[in-house]
Parts: C-alpha cells; sequence; structure tokens
C-alpha cells in the first residue's frame, strides 16, 4: 500500500528531498486535486504516476505556490516541445516516457538503470539523459529545446532512474 506517509519517507530516504519539503509540496497537489487527499480517518492512497509527479515537483525546485504549475507543465511536455496535435498517440510525452524508463529499470534492465533525469528549475523541461550519450529532451509544446528560456545561469536537478526505480520498489514491492 502506498500511503503518502510513506511515499514521503522513501522519498527522503531514496532521493533525499527533505520531507518537510515534500509535505508541503504534496499537500499543494492535493489540494488541486493532482494527488489523493485520502478521506477522514484513510490515509491517501498514490500509484506510481502519482510518486513520479511528485518527485518532478520536487525536483524542479518550484516555490509552494508554483508546484501545481510544475506538474501541469511536465503533463504536457512533449519531446522537443514538438506540437502533437493530429500526431499518434504513439508518440510519448514526457510522463510516458518517464513511467516507460523507470519501469524499465525496475524490471532490471542495466540501460535504464544507468540513465539519468534532469528536471529544469528555471523553466519547465525534462531531459532524459541515456548512457550511450543520447538525450531525450522534453518541454512545452513551441518551446524550443535547444534554447534555454530564461535569463542568467541555468539550473537544473538531475535524478539517477536507479533512485526512482529503488524508490518505487520500496513502496509497491519488487516488480519481477
Amino acid at each position: 500500500m502506498a500511503t503518502l506517509n510513506n511515499v514521503l519517507k522513501v522519498i527522503e530516504q531514496h532521493l533525499e528531498f527533505p520531507r518537510s519539503r515534500s509535505t508541503g509540496i504534496a499537500r499543494r497537489l492535493q489540494e488541486a486535486g493532482l494527488l489523493p487527499s485520502g478521506a477522514p480517518g484513510v490515509p491517501p492512497i498514490l500509484d506510481e504516476d502519482g510518486v513520479l509527479d511528485l518527485v518532478v515537483a520536487l525536483a524542479s525546485d518550484t516555490e509552494l505556490h508554483t508546484a501545481v504549475s510544475a506538474v501541469r507543465a511536465y503533463h504536457a511536455m512533449t519531446p522537443g516541445g514538438a506540437d502533437l496535435s493530429g500526431a499518434p498517440d504513439t508518440i510519448p510525452n514526457a510522463p510516458i516516457a518517464i513511467a516507460v524508463l523507470v519501469e524499465s529499470a525496475r524490471v532490471g534492465v542495466a540501460e535504464a538503470r544507468k540513465s539519468q533525469i534532469a528536471v529544469s528549475c528555471n523553466w519547465r523541461a525534462v531531459a532524459i539523459h541515456k548512457p550511450d550519450g543520447s538525450v531525450s529532451r522534453f518541454s512545452q509544446p513551441g518551446a524550443h529545446c535547444a534554447h534555454w528560456q530564461s535569463n542568467g545561469h541555468h539550473k537544473s536537478i538531475t535524478l539517477t532512474v536507479a533512485a526512482i526505480a529503488d524508490a518505487l520498489d520500496d513502496i509497491f514491492g519488487k516488480v519481477n
């Protein structure tokens, strides 16, 4: 069972996001309906997608009041910022690409476990770095992934896919 309290504990343990910050971000996502709230006497139960949304919100190093917009932006990210209107549904957006990569890591695919996910803190973008040197970039439709959309220095937080996969294994159990 993936109660919110257990998820926050495991995220702190594996990904080193402080629980105090994770609690605030989770509360904002719950208020917006992006994470379940539970009921009186019943703790909120998260699925894998909810955990990944929380991890991305934490990695985006956003202020509390912008956490919801960071997750909504993450859900809208497309490969290279392409407009996918009329495109086949088989083209994955950022949440699908990351979920598939993490699931591959959970079943032991070495390339997936060695991959990294960089979440931009200055603007809404995610990059998946694979061990062979290839990079898959996701951003808002219409944004050019090769040009940072911020003034000044770019800041991102990089997470290893193995750490995310290990956290999900602790939360949901090992995948065979």
